[in-house]
């Protein structure tokens, strides 16, 4: 029996904008202390307001926990930074060391929000490994960049001396290896943000069912390369305008404010262009496995249908009510932002919802007991 049950949002923006200037004023005064509870009030706002198949999502959080994850991350960060100041050789190694540190900080932050998130008295849980998780953020999100500026770099710097011929060749060399700095760099932002989609997707559980991405890694080439296409002619258009010009200079100005915005816009629609299309990917290709079963048995599955143009004027005017507003309407730019993508979203049941989550309740078991007690140090961001 297959059933489709779509996600509703139900949050308000006056009901939100009363736990937002709360908190911001209780974390002001409180000198960023009580940003801990701003934290899970928000969270548990539109958990509580976002329903499907009748109930809505749970965050059960402790924010004395999150409070002391944060002081210790704090203290010892200020530590180092206190003994880098009397032995500055030492501060050789501050950076490297937070470096090594945030992939393992990423890690704890997801599996603590998704031990504290429920639905229906049902926990999500999230299980990545750090081999993995340092691979991804620290090699492929950080050191292969590096490494392409740096070959980059090393292909450039030639130029500047009397090794290589003048002229005509050495401008083609060094095209040549900005292209292809440029395309690298292009292949790399790609594959980081398919990687980065399928390792979130993939290490997450409900109860004891895994979520599954089977986005294909070539549409992610497809929509990138629209987008960078569109990055490219945005570009071109800033550029073309003549700094240099001798006309007047209020007109000059207003030509420049003109371009400027023109730019703005474009590239607000691009972003816009690449959260849909990921996002649509990404969910329409997501399934709730039971791997227990041999072959797995495919549960659920999700269907979105997120708009561009309709997205990109909810960005637009959000941002223009935020700004016009001094920054009070950004709660009413929050629910109107959620509302919009959460009840676009459609759960497909491949089976009796009810009876899906009595069994996972029953073969849970000990096994959220015993992942609490692994999850004890956790750190709370």
């Amino acid at each position: 029996m297959n059933t489709r049950q779509a996600f509703q949002f139900r949050g308000e923006a006056a009901e939100y904008f009363r736990i937002w200037i709360v908190n911001l004023f209780l974390t002001i005064i409180s000198l960023g202390v009580y940003s801990a509870w701003a934290k899970v009030r928000n969270k548990q706002y539109f958990y509580g307001n976002t329903m499907v198949a009748g109930n809505a999502f749970e965050y059960s959080a402790d924010p004395i926990i999150i409070l002391k994850g944060r002081l210790l991350v704090v203290a010892v960060l200020s530590s180092f930074s206190l003994v880098a100041s009397y032995y500055p050789l030492l501060d050789l190694f501050y950076s490297p060391l937070i470096l090594l540190i945030l992939p393992w900080l990423v890690l704890r932050g997801l599996m603590f929000n998704a031990r504290y998130s429920s639905y229906r008295n049902l926990y999500f849980a999230f299980v990545g490994r750090v081999r993995s998780t340092y691979m991804l953020i620290l090699v492929l999100g950080m050191l292969t960049p590096l490494l392409i500026l740096v070959g980059g770099y090393f292909l450039v710097i030639p130029l500047f001396e009397d090794s290589l011929s003048e002229g005509v060749m050495q401008m083609i060399w060094l095209l040549l290896a900005l292209g292809g700095v440029a395309f690298l760099l292009f292949v790399w932002w790609v594959l980081f943000n398919y990687y980065l989609q399928r390792y979130y997707v993939n290490h997450s559980h409900y109860g004891r069912l895994s979520f599954a991405m089977m986005a294909s890694l070539k549409q992610f080439f497809v929509f990138f390369s629209i987008g960078i296409l569109g990055f490219l002619i945005a570009l071109m258009l800033f550029l073309s305008f003549n700094f240099s010009s001798g006309i007047n200079k209020l007109i000059a100005d207003s030509m420049l404010a003109y371009t400027i915005t023109t730019v703005s816009i474009m590239l607000l629609y691009l972003r816009a262009y690449l959260k849909v299309r990921v996002f649509n990917q990404v969910w329409n290709m997501t399934r709730l496995m039971d791997q227990v079963d041999q072959p797995p048995t495919q549960l659920m599955s999700f269907h979105v249908e997120l708009k561009v143009n309709a997205l990109f004027f909810v960005y637009l005017t959000n941002i223009i009510a935020s700004a016009l507003s001094l920054g009070l309407l950004i709660p009413w730019a929050k629910v109107r932002l959620a509302r919009y993508q959460i009840n676009r979203m459609t759960l497909l049941l491949h089976g009796d919802l009810d009876r899906i989550i009595a069994d996972e309740k029953m073969k849970v078991g000990s096994f959220g007991g015993e992942m609490g007690d692994l999850l004890d140090i956790n750190i709370g961001l």
